[in-house]
Parts: structure tokens; sequence; C-alpha cells
């Protein structure tokens, strides 16, 4: 079946994706510009430091800096302007508000009811808006994979030699940023030589005189195979001398990894939400398949390659939903697509037995969609002041988090799992802070990289102060830093000693310990330094030598702690 293209009195469809792209950019953009820069997002940036453009355009690293354009990006950024939290995440965030545009794209398939619930949908996604709030690589490649997706069927429907130039050159990039996104690029290849292959053995007649033929096909393969070979192949021969097989073909695979996998996808914790999101996901297979073949069929076939692929490459990681969901992270604007289809299909179905205005259907389709976003895990994420957001702690689960204890990963392997740290072994200065009147920000030092073992996420639900994190710039280690990525027990300071420039850290929300003119100027009120973390954290983190020096540096400055126990000292200022 095809659906007219919609011309510029289509307001419907325009208002629709209008209101869902201003939601969508309110969820990606709200208390962004006051998140730490944690985690993950520090691989890019210390592969970075001390190279080459050259370099960085012809290597990689497995473990973490996989994405050769964000590798240079960053690298650009401490040429010119300096790096600062916004700007470091502006490619994931420019990445997730045009995928928000691509049901402009859908429209011709699915029309303009399911569009627009599509449009929310991808704008209340709580995965998708978590990578758009990210340094790395995994919104971009959503948006081009999902895009080349629906070009791809344009192409075919159209015979459009544009929508054939744009499909090969999104296939690229999102290979280019990603490789596991070959199985995303694959797919519709594969499609349209299986139906041809079917047309060829069953004698059935091409009826759509505007599909392109196999020969078109191949030009368009083999251009994207070259030219993602040109851009990707030096980096992955390097790799495979290198840090290759120290993530792939390492990993083992849970089934409660994958139940929760589907968990992320749905975008809620609730059995009943996740069971009716995904029979809506197979509604909308079946009909898509039955009214647009090639299209419908394209996105079935995502499944079964993501699964094959990940048996295959076994990932490091894989036992874990946030790191499936990572490598399929095109299946889910495709989950969603599918989504959209089923939920107005099964509408419009009841609506053909029963009296079920237009007006009626879309009050449902609004209530599905409330009722997914107000469910998931953005509610409990988005209280403020929280500058934590993107921790682990909020996205590897949707359940209501139990704030008795601190959130341990199921990423970390056991031997590398510290006990979490109990309310009853916090500081009794943070619920002494949190009755305190006035909302002046604190200093916490130090903050280690990883999320398993930053638990400053966990002291501020308690303290509700916002937060600076601290660091210094002379921290030289026996470990945590390898010559191609980094370990999660590294701390933020041994990767900005490395710094050639301070005038290039431009961060808003990390603060130089040394620095209390700067702190002053941000109205700190307290500066805490963590002697020595709670539970089992201190086995796995090296001793700080500053933390005398700057236990020393602020007696004499402030005078003595303002408050003290066996695991910090706070000082005021």
């Amino acid at each position: 079946m095809k659906i007219p293209w919609p011309n510029k009195r289509s307001a419907g469809l325009f208002l629709g994706i209008g209101c869902a792209f201003v939601v969508g950019l309110v969820l990606r953009g709200y208390l962004l510009a006051n998140q730490v820069f944690a985690d993950d997002e520090w691989h890019g940036f210390y592969f970075a430091l001390g190279k080459s453009p050259g370099w960085l355009l012809t290597h990689f690293s497995i473990p973490g800096a996989t994405c050769i354009p964000l590798n240079f990006y960053i690298w650009v950024l401490g040429q010119t302007t300096g790096w600062s939290e916004t700007l470091l995440r502006l490619p994931s965030l420019f990445s997730g508000l045009l995928l928000l545009l691509c049901p402009l794209l859908a429209c011709r398939f699915i029309g303009l009811r399911r569009t627009v619930l599509l449009a929310f949908l991808l704008a209340i996604s709580p995965v998708l808006v978590f990578y758009t709030r990210l340094c790395r690589p995994y919104s971009a490649v959503a948006f081009l994979g999902f895009a080349a997706l629906l070009l791809a069927a344009r192409w075919r429907q159209t015979g459009c030699r544009r929508s054939a130039v744009l499909f090969v050159v999104l296939a690229v990039l999102a290979v280019y940023f990603h490789l596991f996104a070959v199985v995303t690029v694959a797919a519709p290849f594969l499609t349209a030589l299986a139906i041809l292959v079917w047309r060829r053995l069953t004698g059935a007649r091409r009826i759509n005189l505007a599909e392109p033929s196999l020969v078109p096909w191949l030009i368009a393969s083999v251009a994207t195979i070259g030219l993602s070979a040109l851009l990707v192949l030096p980096a992955l021969i390097h790799s495979l001398h290198d840090t290759f097989f120290q993530v792939a073909l390492t990993g083992n695979f849970s089934v409660h990894g994958f139940a929760e996998l589907g968990v992320l996808f749905s975008g809620t914790s609730q059995t009943p939400l996740v069971g009716l999101f995904w029979v809506a996901v197979v509604g909308g297979a079946v009909e898509q398949c039955r009214r647009n073949a090639f299209l419908g069929w394209t996105l079935v076939s995502l499944f079964p390659l993501h699964l094959l692929a990940l048996v295959l490459s076994r990932p490091e990681g894989a036992q874990s939903a946030i790191v499936l969901a990572r490598y399929c992270i095109p299946l889910l604007p495709v989950c969603l697509f599918l989504a959209a289809c089923g939920i107005q299909g099964a509408l419009e179905a009841i609506a053909a037995r029963a009296s079920f205005r237009p007006m009626l259907q879309t009050m449902i389709g609004s209530v599905a969609v409330v009722a997914l976003m107000i469910t998931g895990p953005l509610p409990q994420c988005y209280v403020t002041p929280n500058n934590f957001t993107n921790h682990a702690a909020y996205q590897h689960h949707y359940r209501i988090i139990d704030w008795r204890v601190s959130f341990v990963s199921d990423l970390v392997p056991p031997a590398w799992r510290p006990a979490p740290i109990t309310l009853a072994e916090l500081s009794p200065f943070y619920q002494v802070l949190r009755h305190e009147p006035g909302n002046r920000p604190i200093v916490e030092y130090p903050m280690a990289i990883g999320d398993h073992f930053n638990p400053l996420y966990y002291y501020q639900h308690f303290h509700r102060r916002p937060v600076l994190v601290g660091y210094a710039t002379d921290v030289v280690l026996a470990g945590g830093l390898a010559p191609g990525y980094i370990y999660g027990n590294t701390y933020i300071d041994q990767v900005l000693t490395l710094v050639p420039d301070r005038s290039r850290l431009r961060f808003r929300n990390f603060v130089d310990m040394d620095d209390i003119a700067r702190m002053r100027q941000d109205r700190v009120e307290y500066v805490i330094l963590h002697k020595l973390f709670e539970s089992q954290l201190p086995r796995f983190m090296l001793p700080l030598p500053d933390l005398d020096r700057l236990y020393q540096k602020y007696s004499r400055e402030l005078g003595v702690p303002w408050y003290e126990d066996d695991h910090i000292a706070v000082f005021r200022l």
C-alpha cells in the first residue's frame, strides 16, 4: 500500500511532529548543562590526547574509543574552542534531534496517525534520551541507521536516485560511527536480494515499475562496501593486532540480559506495559510485511541479523542489557516504528467494529505514550538537583531505585564488583546538609571515572545540593591508564593531568582543587575530601597522594575542617 507523500497543507503531520520534537527537545535538554562528564564519555577524550589528526583517522581503541569521527571531533575541540561538557556532547545531541525528524521519511509508508505516534515514541524513549546526552557514538548510529533504512525503502518504492545516494551516504556514515552498524546496513541489501531470488524461483512479476533492478543494488552495495572499507579498514587492521580480541569473543550471554533489553526498549518497568509494547511490535511487523513487503521484511530481518552478529562476536559485557542495547541501538527506532503501527492498527481494527471516532483513537494513543513516559525512568531521574542523570544507576534498569543501597552493576565482573554502600554507612554530614537552608553548590573530591566506582550520585540523593567535582592536575599513578583505554577505577585527575594546556579545560562541572577563587566565584559552600570511600571501594581504588596535600592546604587557608569523620573532611568557604 502506498501512502501519498504529504504536501505543505498537511498541517496535522507537521503539527504532530513539531509537538513531538518539542517534547523530545525538552527531555534531551533538561539539566544537560549540569551533567558531570563521566564513565564511558572519558574514552574518546583520553584517546584523543597527544595524538595527531592523521593517527586518529587511522586508529581506534576497541575497548572504548571506537568512533573515529568522534575522536577526531574531540581533537578539533582541543585545538580550537577547548573542551566543555556541552561541546563534547553536541554531536550526540544533534543526531538525537535529527532522529526526531525521521518520521517525515516514514509518513510515505505508514500514514499520518502512525507517523505522529512514532514521533512521540521516539521523543520519550529513555534509551534514546540517554544516549543523546552522552559523548558517545550511539545516538548518531541510531539516527544514521534508521534514516538509511527508510531511504532504502523510499528508493525501492520510487526509484529516486537521490534517495539511493543518501541511503549509501548514511549507511557508510553509520558504519564509520560504529562497526556494528554493518548489520543494519546489510539488511536492505539482503532483503532486496531475497525478493529478487523469490521472484525468479516463483515466476512472480514486478508490480512496481519504478523499483530498481539487481544492477543498481549491486552498484549501491559496492559503493557502500568500498567507502566503508576506505574509512575504517586501516583502523580495524591496527586493532586486530592490538585490542580487538580484548573485547570480541569474550562475552557471555544471559537470559536475564535479553529480558532486561526488552524492558529498556519498551521504556517502562511495568510488566503489563512491557508485554503490550511487544505485542504491538509484533502486530506492527505483521501489518508492515503485508502492506509494505520490502520495508516490513527489512525491519523484521534486523532482529535475527543482530542476534546472529551478537552470537558470532560475543562482545565483552554481553550479559548486561545496556551493552546489548548499545550494539543493537538501530533496532530501537525500528521497534518504536513497529509499535506505532501495531498500536494504531489495533485502534483502527476496533474502530471498524465499533463506534470509535478518530479523536478517541488519538486520545487513546496519547494515553499510551503518557503511560510509557510516567512509568519509565525519567521521572525519578529528573528530580532536581541531579548532576548525574547519565549514571548507570538511572539507566541500566528501569525499576524504582532502592536508595537504601548504592548501585551495583552487572557489567562489572564479580571479582571487580564492590559491595554496595548502605544507608547506614553514609556520613551523617549529608543528612545534616539536606536540612540546612540554602542551595549553594558543594565540591566533591575525588571522583573515579567509572559509574561502578562513583557513589557521588548516591550522596546527592540525600544532601540535595548541586555538585561540582574537583580534580588535581599533578596526579600520576602506577595503574588506571593503558595505551588505548582507561579503567573504571581511574581518577579523572589522572586523565586531566595529561592535558598540556590547562586553558583548554572549560568544563562547567569540574573545578581545580587548587583554585579556591573559582570555587568562591561559583558560590561553593563546602569542599568535601573523601579520605576513604565506604564499603569495599577502597579495595579497588589506588590512594591519591593529593589528599594529604589538599587537606593541609585547606587547613591553612580555610581553617580546621567544619566537619570530619573517618571517611570525609569538610571545609567551609
